[in-house]
């Protein structure tokens, strides 16, 4: 039997990163090593060593005499995430109607149906994980690991939480969302692929819309 284990290092970068893609930290809060050990229930030694990992990885920014804080969102930075994503993810969204089965559309269906729900009750914390969980498994549909790593990849470099703080883009997903289980259900692939394409362009005219006069995103 195999068995998975992560070191401290790999619990804390998960443990900030998933924070931060939430909103528990937002964009350009300063991170102090101490305050966010306590807070994530960790030790320092691990958080300085995913400190580091996410700075590479753009999600954290270190300046001199200013420490590390949350990286913030600039237009070019935004329109080439999502460019890589729509590339990436319409084409795995493409092999997952060629292989999705019923049992699983069924169980989208059950996931955007509690998506609904969190939206009304304004849960974002909840609504974030199942919006993950709803597109993860269209992707894992594909049957292609490396594919779905590659968009887990992209999904990192943003603060995806961003989207669910805007109330009329929750309506919109949660109707894209239901629109992409009636495509699946109809074996319509022109159309399904319409929607998830759709789906994103939706979400970066959204986040485009709320660029300042200094061309940083405004959370």
């Amino acid at each position: 039997m195999k068995v998975s284990f992560q070191t401290k290092r790999q619990l804390a970068t998960e443990e900030l990163r998933h924070a931060i893609r939430i909103g528990r930290y937002e964009p350009g809060q300063a991170l102090r090593q101490n305050d966010v050990a306590a807070d994530l229930g960790l030790s320092s030694t691990p958080v300085r060593e995913a400190f580091s990992e996410l700075t590479a990885a753009g999600l954290v920014n270190y300046e001199q005499h200013r420490g590390a804080r949350v990286a913030t969102m600039d237009v070019a930075r935004i329109k080439q995430i999502y460019t890589a994503r729509k590339i990436i993810e319409t084409q795995t969204s493409k092999l997952a109607f060629e292989n999705i089965t019923e049992a699983e559309i069924d169980e989208l269906h059950l996931l955007a149906e509690r998506m609904a729900v969190y939206a009304k009750a304004g849960r974002f914390e909840e609504l974030v994980k199942v919006d993950e969980a709803f597109h993860l498994l269209i992707f894992a549909a594909s049957r292609n690991e490396y594919l779905v790593a590659a968009v887990r990849n992209l999904w990192n470099s943003f603060p995806r939480y961003f989207m669910w703080n805007i109330g009329e883009r929750i309506d919109e997903a949660v109707a894209e969302h239901r629109r992409m289980i009636e495509l699946l259900y109809a074996r319509d692939e022109a159309g399904f692929l319409a929607t998830v394409s759709e789906h994103l362009d939706h979400s970066l005219e959204t986040i485009l819309s709320r660029i300042g006069e200094d061309g940083v995103l405004d959370f």
